[in-house]
């Protein structure tokens, strides 16, 4: 990420001269949402500059207003170094910055010297060591790390010849495949063993875990999401008229009659029922998450949301740039619908070479639908992107994007049979 080559509406210089209440009313200014408060200044950003690389000293620093969870900025050094330096929002702790730095590690040596992933330099939770709460340089949860070559794919796609998306697509499938031969035995996020190393440990944000299998880290999540529908009841009227169904789900989780009603149907039709490995998700496979040059990838950036997951969360979660996110079935047929031909073309070379190449198939018709269905019916019981908003500052996007969830949830508990 460099300010010469990031779309300049993006990019704004943190000036050396730039007051706090100044950033706050002209930059920093979100009324709500995960980045509410939460903020760098020049001064900030040279003390920790100075604290975690003590040899380094704070030239330029630019604030890139990309995404929605986190803050990100590009520190230049006075020796021409650079660094990137990532805020965590308000609902950010530092168990995603130990989840991420153990995710990376497994990254780095799975990629090998395909494509870099980027080295921490700097955490808040190495500063806490040091630095009581009262005295620590920012009140926020941050990660400072190397920064990569290249600019962020979705900056640049569209721009892209066919065969140069081709090109990337197939570096695409190459980099997932080597991600998916991690092999774990639990379901959870990363916490770091006794040695240092790697390990699946409990779900971040109190979501239990770590789990053995599918049903188990299921039944945790709808049990999770039932919870938070409690508590913020009075802002979705519109999901609980279908709470006795969610129930009725939950049930039939537990019981484990969902895979089995699931599985016999199937087998009745012929359709691959095999149970895919516990494996390592990237969390967020997006083109906004990829570093090119030119037609090179170079970079594979926020695993903060990686862990050892089933094999159908990566396929919900990603490729969405690729037209190869799984979608509820009734979403599916429309994405397919107005897909263009040369979008289509793009989607199905992605495919083709996971299939032939590395034996990995996206999950949808024909491949366990019911777990896709599953997977995007649970983010419709309390809608998170709705959580911080008072009900009554709701735009009239919000409204429709709550009864958008309360249609989709009623259409995935019919096909679910609750």
């Amino acid at each position: 990420m460099s300010p010469t080559t990031t779309a300049a509406a993006d990019v704004i210089p943190i000036l050396a001269t730039a007051d706090e209440a100044t950033l706050i009313a002209d930059v920093y200014n979100e009324a709500h949402g995960p980045r509410k408060g939460i903020y760098l200044t020049f001064q900030q950003a040279t003390r920790l500059i100075a604290f975690h690389l003590p040899n380094k000293q704070l030239d330029q620093l630019f604030y890139f207003k990309r995404g929605f969870n986190n803050r990100v900025y590009l520190a230049h050094c006075s020796d021409g170094s650079e660094y990137v330096i990532r805020l965590g929002g308000r609902f950010w702790d530092h168990t995603k910055i130990i989840n991420e730095a153990q995710a990376l590690n497994l990254a780095r040596a799975a990629l090998g010297n395909i494509v870099a992933v980027p080295q921490f330099v700097g955490t808040s939770v190495e500063e806490s060591k040091v630095h009581t709460e009262a005295s620590r340089i920012i009140p926020h949860d941050y990660i400072i790390m190397n920064r990569l070559p290249g600019v962020p794919l979705d900056t640049v796609w569209d721009a892209l010849s066919q065969d140069d998306k081709k090109t990337i697509a197939a570096q695409v499938a190459e980099i997932f495949a080597r991600l998916r031969s991690i092999k774990l035995t639990n379901i959870g996020n990363f916490v770091e063993g006794p040695q240092g190393e790697p390990k699946v440990g409990a779900l971040m944000e109190g979501g239990g875990g770590p789990f053995l299998c599918w049903g188990e880290f299921v039944t945790a999540n709808i049990q999770k999401e039932l919870r938070v529908l409690t508590r913020y009841k009075s802002k979705f009227p519109e999901i609980m008229p279908y709470l006795p169904r969610i129930h009725a789900l939950l049930d039939k989780v537990l019981s484990g009659e969902l895979e089995k009603h699931f599985e016999a149907k199937a087998t009745e039709n012929g359709e691959d029922t095999s149970e895919r490995p516990i494996s390592f998700l990237h969390g967020d496979f997006e083109s906004r998450n990829i570093l090119v040059v030119g037609t090179k990838i170079t970079g594979l950036h926020d695993f903060e949301f990686a862990g050892g997951f089933p094999a159908e969360q990566e396929w919900c979660a990603g490729f969405e740039w690729l037209f190869a996110r799984s979608e509820d079935p009734y979403a599916e047929q429309q994405k397919l619908r107005d897909m263009t031909v040369d979008e289509r073309e793009i989607r199905e070379y992605f495919l083709g070479i996971l299939k032939e190449s590395h034996g990995l198939l996206p999950y949808g018709p024909g491949h366990q639908e019911y777990k896709v269905v599953l997977y995007h019916c649970q983010s419709n019981i309390a809608p998170w992107w709705l959580l911080d908003p008072e009900r009554n500052t709701w735009t009239e996007r919000q409204v429709q994007s709550l009864k958008n969830a309360a249609a989709s949830l009623d259409k995935a508990l019919t096909y679910l049979g609750c």
